[in-house]
């Protein structure tokens, strides 16, 4: 071993450090078009979250009719209480529009008016010319639907408390 490379050995190892670390990255953005955009995706995601919460809001009662339409199903599917179940229609059909119309626009209409309004509400014929045409009868007098004319009757109630829109001008 030469004695001459032993020597600036020892030295350049005395002369060597620690590996300098760079100093972490933060994470705050740097520039203002960052806050900006971090604001827009607040402002965006607080709009759209309200505006789920008034739509939810809003067809609470639609939800709330089409519970009680399975109430009235599962009534139906017992020959002893066909016939409550087939009064309970009627009264769903008109409870659920006062839900969504004035009382003063719903509360009055009775027979073909009242058909023709629910069929509007929709944009079908289900009540003029399907299975709801029986509904003014069923108002006023309970009859024992069979079972076909009742199961149409309410899968009818289920589309239209579904698909209907207010078309009363207030």
């Amino acid at each position: 071993m030469n004695p001459q490379l032993a020597v600036p050995d020892t030295i350049a190892l005395q002369r060597l450090h620690d590996i300098v670390q760079p100093e972490a990255v933060s994470w705050m953005p740097q520039t203002a078009g960052w806050y900006a955009l971090f604001f827009l995706i607040v402002v965006t995601g607080v709009f759209i979250a309200l505006k789920i919460h008034r739509r939810r809001r809003a067809n609470f009662y639609r939800r709330e009719a089409l519970r009680e339409l399975a109430v009235i199903e599962e009534l139906a599917g017992d020959p002893a209480q066909r016939t409550k179940a087939v009064s309970m229609i009627p009264v769903l059909f008109k409870r659920t529009a006062l839900s969504f119309a004035a009382r003063e626009q719903v509360a009055s209409l009775s027979g073909q008016e009242w058909l023709v309004l629910l069929d509007n509400s929709y944009n079908g014929k289900g009540f003029t010319e399907g299975p709801g045409k029986i509904l003014p009868e069923l108002s006023y007098q309970v009859t024992d639907l069979p079972q076909q004319e009742l199961s149409g009757l309410i899968e009818l109630a289920r589309v239209w408390i579904k698909k209907h829109k207010s078309v009363l001008a207030g």
